[in-house]
């Protein structure tokens, strides 16, 4: 009997098949609207924003089922970019954009209300200490402080011009914001800051994007250039580590000191598990459309928000599976394929295939027909495929299986 098989997106970077599989596209915004930052509560409640020309002031998005549906709420700003979130708890959150916005909500993000920051510079980050505490860094070296919970602001002296994008503070109050080649550090609670000096600035620039500290010593911090660093003595001293890639990198998590996240420039998606000795890339289902936040819950649950308004999840339940189907002995041969080839499965397991396809290394992907030969046997026609190396995915009902394929050229 014959079989189709539809087509799937694969991604163009060697990734761990169970990890890359488990990053779904679960929802769009419409219109399309770039999304600079997710942020959740929990695995149910996260919130995004996103940057509206149309005239709607409803450029807010909750979510209370884990990212299925979003309810819409207004920011009381249209044309508005809202550049990071902080949640302090299940009913107070923050957002700080340009023009030295922050709207501050009371009521779990339904109704949003304008705090004076006594200032004009887009605010980049944002983060609390305690509900009282809280500071916000942005473009010409602003820093600004409050002690009343956001209501009103105070400018804390820099002595640079350079760009904040980030900051964050343990929770024995030691607090980092990082920029435009510059990482400063605060030891009291953010009241003042020094430059960390032992820190591998390079030429040309290290646009430090995102940082967050694991404990009390160890810490991450991703930048352009595909450059990531690492401090195990609580952010005085910093190494840089081999990320693999040369993409600009937006954003970094971490959920303990051994399991993180990156992600960035032309759908980079990095993972590892064991401290950022090793990075591993990992498949995004958009391509190379740029993912700008990335949130981990859990080792197991994650949430990615990018540049045309796509939410992505992480579902290591599915990934499980996936690792549990890489189990299943498949052999294909002959490899090399000149014409055709013979996908030999454990017998009963082809009734349990949902589609074949064969992917290029530059991530193109197409569907593949076969004739089933037996309960165990199906034969592929490879005779007008691309020469080169592919990987051949099998999706089964519960999971994926990669095999990595030769096409050789029927001419020679």
């Amino acid at each position: 009997m014959g079989l189709r098989f539809l087509l799937l997106v694969c991604s163009v970077l060697t990734f761990q098949a169970g990890i890359g599989q488990a990053w779904k596209d679960i929802y769009r915004f419409t219109p399309a609207q770039t999304l600079n930052k997710i942020k959740f509560l929990d695995s149910q409640t996260g919130f995004t924003a996103g940057s509206l020309y149309n005239g709607s002031f409803e450029n807010i998005h909750i979510t209370h089922d884990g990212g299925k549906t979003w309810t819409n709420a207004n920011s009381g700003y249209t044309s508005m970019r809202f550049m990071d979130i902080f949640i302090l708890d299940s009913k107070t959150i923050f957002m700080s954009g340009n023009e030295g916005i922050i709207i501050r909500s009371t009521d779990g993000g339904a109704n949003w209300e304008t705090v004076n920051t006594g200032t004009k510079e887009q605010l980049w980050g944002i983060c609390f200490l305690n509900d009282n505490i809280g500071i916000a860094v942005g473009s010409n070296g602003i820093i600004i402080r409050t002690i009343n919970g956001g209501s009103d602001w105070v400018q804390i002296p820099s002595g640079i011009f350079n760009l904040f994008y980030d900051v964050f503070f343990t929770q024995q109050g030691i607090g980092f914001a990082s920029g435009s080649n510059v990482l400063y550090k605060s030891t009291d609670m953010g009241l003042s800051w020094n430059p960390v000096s032992q820190f591998p600035f390079q030429a040309p620039a290290d646009w430090i994007r995102s940082i967050k500290m694991v404990n009390e010593n160890i810490g991450y911090a991703c930048a352009d250039i595909g450059r990531i660093y690492k401090t195990t003595d609580g952010g005085d001293s910093w190494e840089r580590l081999d990320s693999g890639t040369e993409d600009p990198l937006f954003d970094i998590d971490f959920v303990d000191e051994q399991n993180g996240f990156i992600c960035g420039f032309n759908g980079v998606i990095l993972q590892t598990s064991n401290g950022g000795q090793d990075w591993t890339k990992v498949v995004s289902p958009l391509g190379t459309e740029h993912l700008y936040s990335i949130d981990m819950i859990s080792k197991t649950t994650g949430y990615i928000c990018t540049h045309t308004g796509h939410i992505l999840k992480l579902d290591m339940a599915s990934a499980a599976k996936n690792e549990f189907r890489n189990t299943i002995n498949a052999h294909i041969y002959p490899n090399p394929i000149l014409n055709k080839a013979i996908l030999s499965l454990e017998e009963n397991y082809i009734e349990e295939i949902n589609n074949i396809e064969l992917c290029t290394l530059d991530g193109k992907c197409k569907p593949m027909q076969a004739v089933q030969l037996n309960n165990s046997q199906l034969e592929l026609d490879f005779s007008f495929e691309k020469t080169g190396y592919h990987n051949l995915w099998i999706h089964f009902k519960k999971g994926n299986k990669m095999m990595p394929v030769f096409i050789q050229d029927a001419s020679n």
